[in-house]
């Protein structure tokens, strides 16, 4: 095993070219050739998507999640709340739930608990 010396690294680096290595050239792709059946599958496919499009009903309900107030009822007797706690339990809900339950009972026009959840729409 030799050992190199500092001048002879040296020697080394100035005997490299200077002048820069020529890039290769990138060839072009060729352009792919659409057949017929191919132009009527993406029809197909831009059909589909056209018809997963959400219905004017989902839009307008997706328009109504989003404009939201407060409720409160500020303080009620605890009798009352006790009340709206069992009846809510006995009938499987939470608190906002029988409350929208009730206003459907009352003739309010609410969608059903599950559409409520604007992320799903």
């Amino acid at each position: 095993m030799s050992v190199l010396k500092s001048s002879d690294i040296l020697a080394q680096v100035d005997e490299r070219p200077t002048e820069p290595v020529p890039k290769a050239s990138k060839t072009p792709k060729p352009r792919v050739q659409r057949t017929p059946k191919d132009l009527d599958e993406r029809k197909r496919q831009a059909a589909e998507t056209a018809n997963a499009k959400p219905s004017p009903y989902a839009s307008d309900l997706r328009h109504k999640l989003r404009q939201k107030v407060q409720l409160s009822f500020g303080q009620i007797p605890e009798f009352i709340s006790d009340e709206l706690s069992r009846l809510s339990n006995e009938a499987g809900m939470n608190k906002r739930e029988y409350l929208y339950h009730l206003l459907r009972d009352a003739g309010a026009d609410i969608p059903p608990y599950d559409q409520l959840d604007g992320r799903k729409l």
